[in-house]
């Protein structure tokens, strides 16, 4: 009886010994799987993006009046609609053509080529709609920042050169194997290029644009007061869901072990950092303002995955902790510097979006073994500063043109606060 128990247990050991051994001996993926898996990851991360498109919507109009919520659903439309038509005509051959160190790749329009999808590893329509979808977020980044007072058509003449041209530029001098990937080893590998490029972008509308109506009025700046701020803050975090899949899709493999181990690690990183930049916006808001402030609370929630989107993979927790931190006190004080200038963000884009994202590429060589700040620094401030200066001009052609940049100012009621800044 003894003898039994005693091979009984020596056969439990064996196992419970080889277990650890043999899960960790997880056969490659064929060919196939690979394809169908790399591909799916493509879909699903196209599809995050659209998520996000209609988040920030939503979040638009949470942030806006009443009467302006149809203009903002239009908008977000119409926006979407002309990126990819914009994308599909010049945009795409423009980002991935360019020669290794150009600037400048193919005009053209885009077609579907699977002639040999072994080699490229995935379905070429599904990277097309991927690479669509986040030139698609950077359109409607920047629709947020002028809500209110801009007009339609001269948003969306200004969509089609943005996913057409300004967008596909910026991207091909990165993930093209362009100009600063290749001659100053500018790395990106969680989207920190297309926030930069969108807040450039945004800074220059919101300038050109000018502010909404009775904004500036006051001795100091106005508000419009708003009863949809639940909304926003449920769009914010479908925004925060929406770029963690973007930044799961960038690392463009989903095959391998090595591949989930890294996906964990990005998703991790993402959770501490936005939850340092939620707390870091709570303590400040709390001891400037004597209150906590919802809506900048809000924007740390999206200000959390940008900070860390030049690396989310390679930082320790602590790090990534450290880092959305510094996102936090940037969404915290920003706003009422811009207000100082009477730029009009009126969806905290600058800071959000192009300030956080400036900070999140340099600070990428902290992390990365093969970023260095220099260069880090040297592509992000050009990148955005390329965006503003080439959307500024743009804008300022669309406010002496025909169309104009800027929509009438509607009728208010008599008891409207616009009327009466307090």
């Amino acid at each position: 009886m003894m003898t039994r128990w005693s091979a009984g247990f020596l056969c439990f050991a064996v196992i419970g010994l080889a277990g650890p051994a043999m899960a960790q001996e997880i056969a490659p993926p064929d060919d196939a799987t690979r394809f169908l898996l790399d591909t799916a990851l493509a879909i699903v991360a196209g599809l995050c993006a659209i998520l996000f498109i209609v988040a920030y919507g939503l979040r638009d109009i949470g942030l806006a009046r009443v009467q302006n919520a149809p203009a903002a659903c239009l908008r977000m439309l119409a926006s979407f609609a002309v990126t990819i038509f914009a994308f599909w005509l010049s945009g795409y051959m423009l980002a991935f053509t360019v020669e290794d160190g150009g600037f400048l790749g193919e005009f053209g329009s885009w077609a579907v080529n699977d002639n040999d999808p072994m080699t490229a590893g995935r379905a070429s329509g599904a990277l097309w709609f991927f690479q669509a979808g986040l030139a698609a977020v950077a359109a409607a980044i920047v629709a947020a920042s002028v809500s209110e007072r801009v007009r339609l058509w001269a948003f969306l003449i200004f969509v089609a050169f943005l996913g057409g041209m300004i967008y596909p530029i910026a991207i091909s001098w990165v993930w093209g194997g362009g100009y600063f990937v290749t001659d100053w080893g500018y790395y990106d590998g969680g989207g920190a290029t297309v926030h930069i490029v969108a807040g450039g972008a945004a800074l220059a509308a919101a300038f050109v644009v000018g502010p909404r109506p009775g904004r500036f009025n006051a001795k100091s700046p106005w508000i419009a007061a708003t009863t949809m701020l639940p909304l926003s803050v449920f769009a914010a975090g479908l925004a925060w869901v929406a770029l963690i899949g973007i930044s799961a899709g960038l690392g463009e493999s989903f095959s391998s072990v090595e591949d989930a181990i890294r996906i964990g690690a990005a998703i991790s990183n993402i959770a501490v950092a936005t939850a340092a930049a939620v707390l870091a916006a709570l303590v400040i808001t709390q001891f400037v303002y004597d209150r906590p402030g919802l809506v900048t609370t809000m924007c740390a929630v999206v200000a959390g995955p940008v900070t860390i989107a030049g690396d989310p993979v390679n930082p320790d927790l602590w790090q990534a902790a450290m880092t959305g931190a510094v996102g936090g006190v940037i969404v915290s004080v920003t706003p009422p510097f811009l207000a100082r200038f009477r730029i009009d963000d009126a969806g905290f884009v600058v800071p959000t979006h192009l300030l956080c994202g400036v900070w999140g590429a340099m600070i990428a060589a902290w992390v990365h073994p093969d970023a260095r700040f220099v260069g880090q620094a040297v592509g992000a401030i050009s990148i955005g500063f390329f965006s503003f200066a080439v959307s500024l001009m743009i804008w300022t052609a669309l406010k002496y043109s025909p169309f104009g940049a800027r929509q009438r100012a509607p009728k208010l009621p008599a008891d409207d606060p616009a009327r009466h800044p307090a």
